[in-house]
This record gives C-alpha cells, sequence and structure tokens, in this order.
C-alpha cells in the first residue's frame, strides 16, 4: 500500500467513532438531589430510566460501530478507483454523526413538567465524549470528500 493510497486524515473519523463508542459506557447522568453519588452511564439510561431520550445512548452505540466499519475502506484505500464508494461511505458516516449531534441535543435540552434535565442531574463525560467524537467523526466524514475534490 502506497502512501498516497492512503488517507490520513480519514483516521480523524475513526478516533471520532472509536470516542464515541467508549463514551456510551461511561457515566452520563449523576443524580445528586436526594441520594448523593448516584451514576447511569448511557446503557443504564438506556435500559432502566424514564427519561424521553433514553434511546440516544444506543443511538450513538450502533451509529459508532457503523461509522467506524465504513471509515475503514476510505482510510485504506483512497484512490481513484474507490473515488465514488468512498464518497458515498463519507457521506453516510456524515449523516450518521449529524443524527448523534442532533439526537445529544434533544437529550440534553429535553424537560418534563418544566424541569431540565440540567436541573435534576450533573451531565458527565460519557456525554460530553459521545457528543465531541460525533462531531469529529462528521469532520472526519467529509474527508474522503473533500480530498477527492480538491487534492
Amino acid at each position: 500500500m502506497e502512501t498516497k493510497d492512503f488517507n490520513l486524515l480519514g483516521i480523524i473519523a475513526l478516533v471520532g467513532a472509536i470516542i464515541m463508542i467508549v463514551g456510551v459506557f461511561l457515566d452520563w447522568l449523576t443524580f445528586d438531589f436526594i441520594i448523593k453519588g448516584s451514576s447511569y452511564n448511557g446503557l443504564d439510561i438506556f435500559n432502566d430510566s424514564d427519561l424521553d431520550y433514553k434511546f440516544v445512548p444506543i443511538v450513538s452505540l450502533v451509529c459508532g460501530i457503523i461509522a467506524l466499519c465504513l471509515m475503514i475502506l476510505p482510510t485504506f484505500m483512497n484512490n481513484d478507483k474507490f473515488e465514488k464508494i468512498n464518497n458515498i461511505l463519507g457521506i453516510v458516516t456524515l449523516i450518521l454523526s449529524a443524527v448523534v449531534i442532533i439526537c445529544g441535543i434533544l437529550f440534553y435540552t429535553q424537560s418534563s413538567n418544566g424541569v431540565s434535565l440540567t436541573d435534576v442531574y450533573d451531565i458527565k463525560i460519557g456525554f460530553w465524549l459521545v457528543l465531541i467524537g460525533a462531531i469529529i467523526t462528521l469532520v472526519g466524514g467529509l474527508m474522503p470528500i473533500v480530498k477527492n475534490k480538491f487534492m
């Protein structure tokens, strides 16, 4: 494999997808209202919570895994033969990461009976890693398209 076939910029999307996946398993929320230190990771929220957007962690996990798989080809086989498929895979990755970002914003801004999520819970590192990983993946999903159009 030659260096010109290797897309260094595609590594950005791979790293973002890994960060997104890891963030699901870390703490998302801490409930410090009555019981001190009750923490919930992404899977706890999906399985045991009554939040409106409790599906966000599983969407993040699935989109992160799919984005990770999709960005392998554009990263390691970025030559003229694969230009069209790499552009398609980049667009799909871009869409998946945009879905995670939108769902993350909806999760963060949700409220129930006039009480917002941040009034009751402290938002922890897992949520922020998922959001940052999705943003990095979004930028990385653009890279195969940008490289094939302008380089």
